[in-house]
């Protein structure tokens, strides 16, 4: 998401959200018991295709109607970037779904998933950032100011706009993970907002939106247990 020309885009990007729906942030993992494991990270705008389409059309960068469809969200960088890591494999961008871009690979350990969770995830201090741990059994994720900027560069905090019209647009827009292990999954420590899903013993779902992100810097942060 790097890539999104904000200044061109955006503020009319927010008035298209109001009407026409949200946009969706996926994290999907795999855990081997080894501690490798798979992400599949998701970027969904596909039912503000119409509107997409309709703003491109009308802009003036001479791009004519059908180019670069995906353009918005080029992450030709960060597909090089994350194949010079060392223990990161298989990776892969999927966008034949319009409006929708899934970005995959393996990985060898949480070391190797942490540095490129730095490419895909990063915020405007530059920092590394250590976004999954283990302590025993239990997997931490923490994040950094990757998600609240995201908000913020959408045009959350426009001047002029409503604060009832800014909260919807914020709860339009979800961010979800989905952790799949070799181990059952016991307890977990979520935050404020975050809803739960179990659709299997090995398998857990979370998501939240914007509006929770955007007030508490740690609402995307999770523990999880697995049971032996």
């Amino acid at each position: 998401m790097q890539k999104i020309d904000r200044s061109r885009t955006w503020s009319l990007f927010v008035l298209l959200l109001s009407f026409t729906g949200c946009i969706t942030i996926e994290e999907n993992y795999t855990f081997k018991k080894d501690g490798s494991g798979t992400l599949e990270y998701v970027v969904d705008m596909s039912e503000i295709g119409d509107m997409m389409e309709a703003f491109e059309d009308a802009s003036d960068d001479g791009a004519s109607a059908g180019e670069g469809d995906m353009g918005a969200m080029d992450m030709n960088d960060e597909v090089v970037a994350l194949k010079a890591i060392p223990g990161i494999k298989k990776v892969k961008v999927n966008d034949k779904k319009k409006y929708v871009q899934r970005l995959s690979f393996s990985f060898a350990d949480l070391k190797a998933l942490n540095q490129a969770l730095n490419v895909l995830l990063s915020d405007s201090t530059g920092e590394q950032h250590t976004f999954f741990t283990w302590e025993g059994n239990t997997l931490i994720r923490t994040n950094n100011d990757h998600a609240r900027q995201m908000g913020k560069g959408m045009g959350a905090e426009e001047e002029g706009t409503d604060s009832m019209e800014t909260t919807r647009f914020l709860e339009s827009m979800k961010y979800k993970y989905s952790f799949t292990f070799a181990k059952p999954v016991g307890t977990t420590a979520l935050g404020e907002g975050m809803v739960e899903e179990r659709p299997s013993s090995r398998q857990v779902k979370m998501d939240t939106d914007w509006s929770k992100i955007s007030r508490d810097p740690k609402a995307l942060d999770l523990r999880i247990e697995l049971t032996q």
